[in-house]
């Protein structure tokens, strides 16, 4: 009946409906309550464009504080395009020539401004981290759409003083090399940015009820380092010279503080200015320290020694038999200089670093006793340094390692060791046997300078017995008194060495090219420093003795100097005599160094300017003749007849640029308050005459609170 269809096609119309609404519903349901706040946050991401504002670095000082890298704010220069098209819609703006008004102001090429200011991105850079000048220029121009934030800029205030130790961040606050990259985290901070809204036309939305999101970027940590500034630069001085000294291709040291496993300097050379590294080839930025394993030779003959003499082998009286040769599975091994000692204590052939007589102490020992003491002094392993690029070295697997393998092992071939792992094997030495992991960083401070995390070594064990360790440092003590290192000992201490000079191996061939090292300690009863030099490639005389053991006396005769570690013995008849240090503050470079030089010293300046603003050790002291006297130059102070110069007016200026300006007139920096902000105090106030070298305390505030 035509009535009962008509309700059967309402009722299909109906629940049609009901269920299209159902379906509505649940869709809705599903928006609002289910998937709500995701797309909530995703409308918001679409509206809202966030601008990074840059953490601040933390700073990276040295064991007293003094600082090697920090970091200061600059101005960059970024564009939002569809702010900056939307003004050019409404004829605010031509982009055109606001490419070309900011390549003039930045020195960019316009095409390269024109093609950043159009990308179809809600943020880009234009230019990053640009000159006051520069900024002032772009804010001039108040063109829309272009604005500035902060970034922050690295500055390493010693510029290559302990390059390979501190390595360099990136543009983007990240670290690159050294302990910037290992302690990224930390020292990085957590970025913040600055969130403004806009609508689908590109255009912010500037209304009351709509504020822009500031989130504050959080500071990096301050990292206090073991290093020390003045052994770092004393290290650094010598090393430099013994390689322009004998031509050679590069070098190494490392100081150890054997007590703490705490580096005090490490350095290799050539080296880079970490504030321009680009400038610098990358092989100049390799830690050679940590990451070049090389034939460590007769240095290696202290490990070998204190295995022999640790396990029972041998004792110092022990008779060896040294013809000058042994035969080994059908090959020959001499001694360095074809001749034998014949039969001599174990301590004279350890004196006289006889091959035949090691040979013979890793034979004696055996393959598996002789790779557990490599094991325990880290020889094939990391040692764990807080470096990056660490390399374990090679030694060969035990289960393949000939009798001759082991007897050229003994004496420090075949096998390959970096020089961080002799400098912890020498270490642990003086450490009456304790092995420490060597390390980098001592402490974590916060912004107010409050220690939040001390470091200690990750690893602390007896490696030796404490009577085999003192034995070993009186066997070393033998090599520089009576042995191949006589040219390390130091006047009025008592020191322990061994020298060493290794083939270099390239392509897996041994060729004729030569590493000479030296490994020492000092004192030897109560060692306070671990010093291993290696000498790569030196033309002519290529012993350790010749060209590495100098370098050990001269860097621990003024480090102990430094350290005021008084001496262990009274000064022989035959040293050379002393004098007294000469006043050279206020002298120019000539007359200093004419001064210095009629008085029986050498110089070496430290700094760009024409006059001495400092000078170690001080003008009064007794020095042997012949030493060196550092100098520190000034750059651009005025001074009078009497030695003083004017403070400079501070006020205002950001930490580094107070920093620049009171170096630029020979003084130094105390500073108090937030280093971010600017300086709003100082004392002794501007304009007064203070004697060139005094220190101005400066507080630094944030410019709001000024």
């Amino acid at each position: 009946m035509p009535g009962i269809g008509l309700r059967r096609r309402i009722l299909v119309v109906f629940l049609a409906f009901s269920l299209a609404l159902a379906v509505l519903a649940g869709r809705l349901v599903t928006i609002q309550v289910v998937r709500g706040e995701a797309l909530r946050q995703k409308a918001l991401d679409m509206r809202l464009w966030q601008v990074p504002v840059q953490a601040r670095r933390g700073d990276i000082v040295d064991r007293n504080g003094r600082v090697l890298a920090t970091s200061t704010d600059v101005d960059t220069v970024y564009v939002a395009p569809a702010e900056l098209q939307a003004a050019a819609r409404k004829g605010l703006v031509d982009i055109e020539e606001a490419a070309r008004q900011l390549a003039r102001v930045l020195d960019m090429d316009p095409e390269d401004v024109y093609q950043r200011l159009t990308v179809p991105h809600a943020f880009w850079y234009v230019k990053r981290r640009v000159t006051d000048a520069e900024s002032r220029a772009v804010r001039q121009l108040d063109i829309p759409g272009v604005h500035i934030t902060q970034e922050a800029r690295r500055f390493y205030p010693k510029g290559e003083l302990a390059a390979h130790v501190l390595g360099f961040a990136g543009v983007d606050n990240q670290g690159l090399e050294g302990i910037e990259a290992y302690y990224d985290a930390k020292l990085a901070g957590k970025d913040g940015y600055i969130a403004t809204e806009y609508d689908a036309l590109g255009r912010p939305i500037r209304l009351p009820t709509v504020q822009a999101h500031y989130e504050r970027p959080a500071p990096g940590l301050t990292l206090r380092l073991t290093i020390d500034e003045t052994i770092q630069y004393i290290a650094e001085r010598e090393l430099e010279r013994a390689v322009t000294q004998h031509g050679a291709k590069g070098g190494v040291i490392v100081v150890v503080d054997p007590r703490t496993g705490g580096i005090l300097a490490l350095a290799s050379r050539p080296t880079y200015d970490p504030n321009r590294f680009a400038d610098f080839p990358r092989r100049n930025w390799r830690i050679k320290p940590v990451a070049d394993a090389f034939p460590p030779g007769s240095i290696f003959k202290v490990i070998t020694g204190a295995a022999a003499v640790d396990a029972g082998k041998v004792t110092p009286d022990t008779i060896v038999d040294d013809p000058g040769f042994l035969s080994v599975g059908g090959q020959t091994i001499t001694n360095w200089n074809q001749a034998g000692l014949g039969s001599v204590p174990f301590r004279e052939g350890f004196a006289h670093s006889s091959n035949v007589v090691f040979g013979k102490m890793a034979l004696a020992l055996g393959k598996p006793l002789f790779y557990r003491y490599l094991e325990r002094f880290h020889i094939g392993r990391l040692t764990g340094i807080d470096l990056p690029g660490e390399t374990p070295g090679i030694v060969p697997p035990m289960e393949q390692a000939s009798p001759l393998d082991l007897a050229i092992m003994g004496f420090g071939q075949t096998l390959t060791a970096t020089p961080i792992q002799m400098a912890a094997a020498v270490a642990a030495v003086a450490n009456d046997g304790v092995w420490q992991t060597p390390h980098l960083a001592q402490a974590w401070l916060d912004a107010e300078g409050h220690v939040v995390e001390e470091v200690q070594p990750a690893e602390r064990r007896q490696v030796i017995k404490p009577e085999t360790a003192r034995i070993i440092r009186e066997l070393m003590r033998g090599v520089v008194e009576q042995g191949t290192g006589r040219r390390a000992q130091v006047p009025g201490y008592e020191v322990g060495g061994k020298t060493g000079t290794a083939n270099k191996v390239e392509g897996g061939r041994v060729v004729q090219k030569y590493i000479g090292s030296f490994a020492g300690l000092v004192p030897v009863d109560d060692p306070r420093l671990v010093i291993v030099v290696s000498i790569d490639e030196p033309a002519g005389i290529y012993y350790g003795g010749y060209v590495a053991a100098p370098v050990f006396q001269a860097v621990a005769r003024d480090a102990l100097r430094y350290l005021g570690v008084p001496p262990t013995r009274e000064e022989r008849a035959e040293s050379r005599r002393l004098r007294t240090v000469p006043n050279l503050m206020n002298l120019t470079r000539d007359e200093a160094r004419d001064r210095a030089q009629a008085a029986g010293f050498q110089v070496a300046f430290e700094g760009g300017g024409p006059r001495v603003v400092g000078q170690f050790p001080a003008a009064g002291a007794q020095l042997e003749e012949g030493s060196t006297i550092i100098l520190y130059t000034e750059t651009a102070a005025r001074q009078d007849d009497e030695g003083r110069v004017t403070v400079p007016d501070l006020r205002g200026l950001t930490y580094e640029q107070a920093a620049q300006r009171l170096a630029a007139a020979g003084l130094q920096m105390q500073v108090r308050g937030d280093r971010a902000g600017v300086v709003a105090r100082q004392d002794p106030p501007a304009g007064r005459r203070v004697p060139i070298g005094s220190t101005v305390t400066v507080t630094l505030q944030e410019p709001a609170r000024r």
